[in-house]
């Protein structure tokens, strides 16, 4: 009897109860900003306490951390509890078993704030904010670490004005710790580091500290190896195409003497193929094995174009240039009528990648340079069949290690950058001649960036394994008129089921039986996630690892399981994708369209556009939420004025405005931060909830600027379809209406603060 008495008071005080926390914000704070904290148990809550940590010199200290909160991972234990400095106690704010919010005391300076949270049954638990996190780094070698080579760190957090980043990789054995301070930083998201030259190979721990916060508030760390940088292997020997009989006159058909220049880099492993200043005509394509370089005088001097034998026909190889991995394209000018691939990669996807371009002006047509040959209404069926080829044509490159570099790029058909990791960087894409010349990106740890982008349309993501690890930054897009005139959107995914859940146990959950599920086949979904929308442990994702028609193995268990109220969700992941400084005119959405999880919006400005839209929903069969996602320091300007005249198609006639969708179900979208925007002439902010409770919930709206404008803040739905909405501190100049909201909205679902007051 005593026992099942101490078992009840056990049940009773909340020590089986402690809150877990899965997810707090991550984004550059202020003092007098506000911070989300999710997870579960969070009502047992009783003391939220702030301290400014002292920026203590660190460069003879070892890394020491405090682990931030994972929604995708369960607890980190390398880490070290929140210190207990001298702390000012914070009111929470709309507090509740799965969230609660608080405020940074605005009399601290800028820096790290360390954040002790106090149970019920004393349980401490906490973390810092403004803490570096790493996501990912890059390479000339991939995503490895060159020794005496420049390493770029992406991540948040990593700069801070009047402060030195600086990095330490520690070796597996903890014998070798190599120290790096930051030779420039982009921005808060990207930065770089020369790694010394003596750094062994071998596997390390990369941790980063951005000058604040001391001794504890380095990054957690990420795991890296070190490579020793490779040899070129392509420039063994050079093949000039003249000593195999190439003119470059522009009159002499070329194709032959290439070929053989190319025949003889293969048998040699490897090589360089030379093409001297001239022109030269080829009317067949060109396969470089592997290793090979494709090289001209210069992209001024040196030009390849195509007059194939059978275009009158449309026998048309199906790419000019091809390849399968370890091929490179320089110093060239090429252009092409009426083909289909331009250059394209072939053979097996494992294989595929390792791909150079570098300063290539390309471009490609589909009409003739002889117009006489083609009557206008062939053009038409050219241009027609462009299109119905759509992702076989244009640019096809995949794979990791890809370099396209201060090129120039005029298209008919697509560019496609598929499962891509490596750099684009300083490049012209422009289309030519067809409505479908589209943009596909599917990064895993791509550098995208000071590039000028013009086509009609750019899409993100293309299969179940979603895009993760994506920097695209200070790209300038203008002009999209037709089609969906989206500037950039994710799109695709769908998913294969949504509902309650059998069982759990560890990292292995059961389906319900007679479950109803969509495209599911063992193994078909392996690199998805399964999401908990609602019930216990909503807010949380893990990766599947395997999978038969019932049972599913994730990559971890859950910090804390789905039960019985819970429902899942099982789609795509989309992740630590960040889009900084990119600007944008006359142009449709810039958007997160379905899944996506901590990704970023930074410092885009748009004129005369439809707006930033952050969209989780029902698509494609799948329920696809939109999780902590970051929409700040943004510039919407010219608001009154997003649909020009010429547009053949757009869906959106009203003011440019930044939306927060869910719709479709519970949870499509938490945790959304809205911070530091400046909206100007008719730009607004909006949430657009669905049907369900909670569709939108844990927004918060916070130091955003408004100026002329008819309102500036509209809450949509009714009840409680959107949720804790926290509106706070926001500066409005010439606004008719500040904050319109649905007047069946409940009262309880926001909290208006203006500097800290109701």
């Amino acid at each position: 009897m005593k026992k099942l008495l101490f078992f009840f008071m056990l049940l009773t005080t909340g020590v089986y109860s402690q809150s877990k926390l899965f997810q707090v914000t991550t984004a550059a704070t202020n003092p007098g900003d506000a911070v989300l904290i999710r997870g579960e148990y969070l009502d047992k809550i009783t003391k939220i306490q702030v301290s400014r940590l002292p920026d203590d010199n660190v460069d003879n200290v070892l890394p020491a951390y405090v682990p931030l909160p994972r929604e995708d991972a369960g607890p980190d234990g390398g880490g070290i509890n929140p210190l207990d400095n001298k702390s000012i106690t914070v009111q929470p704010l709309q507090s509740n078993t799965q969230s609660v919010k608080f405020i940074i005391p605005a009399s601290y300076q800028q820096g790290v704030y360390s954040v002790r949270l106090t149970d019920g049954d004393n349980h401490i638990s906490g973390f810092n904010v403004n803490v570096p996190k790493v996501n990912w780094v890059i390479s000339e070698e991939g995503l490895n670490i060159t020794a005496g080579g420049n390493l770029r760190i992406q991540g948040k957090n990593l700069f801070r004005k009047g402060a030195t980043g600086q990095v330490v990789i520690i070796s597996s054995d903890k014998k070798q710790v190599i120290r790096a301070t930051v030779a420039n930083a982009f921005d808060d998201f990207s930065v770089n580091v020369n790694i010394p030259g003596n750094t062994p190979s071998g596997n390390y721990n990369l941790y980063y500290h951005n000058g604040l916060g001391g001794k504890t508030a380095w990054s957690a760390p990420l795991q890296v190896t070190v490579v020793n940088p490779s040899t070129n292997k392509w420039d063994k020997k050079t093949f000039n195409v003249k000593d195999y009989g190439a003119k470059g006159d522009g009159t002499n058909d070329e194709t032959a003497a290439f070929n053989a220049a190319i025949t003889a880099a293969k048998q040699q492993g490897g090589g360089t193929v030379y093409a001297p200043a001239g022109r030269y005509m080829l009317t067949d394509a060109l396969i470089l094995p592997p290793f090979t370089l494709l090289k001209g005088a210069s992209k001024e001097t040196t030009q390849l174009f195509w007059n194939p034998a059978n275009w009158a026909t449309g026998k048309m190889p199906a790419s000019l240039i091809s390849g399968t991995h370890h091929f490179a394209i320089k110093d060239l000018s090429i252009s092409a009528t009426r083909a289909w691939g331009i250059i394209m990669l072939t053979g097996p996807v494992p294989e595929q990648g390792n791909i150079t371009l570098e300063n290539l002006v390309v471009k490609q047509t589909v009409e003739p340079e002889v117009t006489s040959f083609m009557a206008r209404a062939n053009v038409e069926a050219a241009k027609a069949e462009i299109d119905s080829k759509w992702f076989k044509t244009g640019i096809l490159l995949r794979g990791s290690n890809l370099k396209v570099r201060n090129c120039s790029f005029n298209c008919s058909g697509m560019y496609n950058f598929v499962a891509a990791s490596g750099f684009i960087q300083h490049c012209r894409f422009e289309k030519n001649g067809t409505d479908k010349t589209f943009m596909a990106i599917h990064p895993k740890g791509l550098i995208f960036e000071d590039c000028y982008k013009q086509m009609n349309g750019y899409g993100y993501a293309t299969s179940i394994d979603e895009s993760n690890n994506l920097y695209e930054a200070r790209n300038t897009i203008p002009f999209n008129y037709i089609n969906d005139r989206e500037v950039m959107t994710f799109d695709g995914g769908s998913g294969a089921y949504a509902g309650p859940v059998g069982s759990v146990k560890g990292n292995t959950i059961t389906l319900p039986s007679g479950a109803t599920t969509n495209q599911w086949t063992p193994n078909k979904w392996v690199g998805g996630g399964v999401f908990i929308l609602e019930g216990k442990g909503a807010g949380q994702y893990r990766r599947i690892v395997s999978h038969t028609l019932d049972v599913i193995q994730l990559d971890q268990p859950f910090l804390v399981d789905p039960d019985a109220t819970s429902v899942i969700s099982i789609t795509t992941i989309r992740k630590n994708l960040f889009f900084v400084d990119n600007d944008v005119a006359d142009g449709g959405a810039y958007q997160f369209y379905g899944s996506a999880e901590n990704c970023v919006i930074s410092g885009l400005k748009m004129r005369r556009c439809i707006g930033i839209i952050g969209r989780g929903s029902l698509i494609y069969k799948g329920r696809q939420p939109n999780w902590y996602t970051d929409i700040v320091n943004c510039e919407l300007n010219e608001g009154n004025n997003n649909v020009p005249k010429m547009a053949i198609k757009t869906k959106v006639s009203s003011y440019q405005n930044i939306n927060i969708v869910g719709s479709g179900g519970s949870a499509m979208n938490i945790g959304t931060l809205v911070r530091r925007n400046k909206l100007y002439d008719f730009s607004y902010i909006r949430t657009s909830p669905g049907a369900n409770p909670n569709a939108i919930t844990d927004v918060i709206i916070e130091d955003n600027t408004f100026t002329n404008a008819d309102k500036a803040i509209s809450l949509g739905g009714s009840g409680n379809m959107s949720s804790n909405i926290l509106i706070h501190n926001n500066h409005y100049k010439n606004v008719n209406k500040q904050v319109d909201f649905n007047t069946a909205l409940k009262p309880d679902s926001y909290l208006i603060l203006q500097d800290g007051v109701k």
